[in-house]
């Protein structure tokens, strides 16, 4: 079967809620069972941040910076970070 998208047009509307009632309970729609809430395994853990420091790229030592050997230039801003 191919589907062909029209634009829809609204026809008739249903106010009387008797009658929705009556047409969703016809089609099985109107009493839907929720969804029980999921089991809770106690209250959430806090994340834990770590940082393994073995993997850094860059030296120890803040002398290294400061001699002026890496800098970071903003490419929106560089006028920002020149000295």
């Amino acid at each position: 079967m191919s589907q062909v998208l029209r634009a829809m047009k609204v026809i008739g509307v249903i106010e009387n809620q008797d009658v929705i009632k009556k047409i969703l309970k016809h089609l099985g729609l109107w009493e839907i069972k929720q969804r029980p809430p999921p089991k809770s395994t106690g209250p959430p853990k806090p994340f834990e941040y770590s940082i393994d420091h073995s993997v850094s790229q860059l030296p120890a030592s803040d002398k290294w910076l400061a001699a002026g050997h890496f800098s970071v230039i903003d490419p929106v801003y560089p006028e920002a970070s020149a000295s």
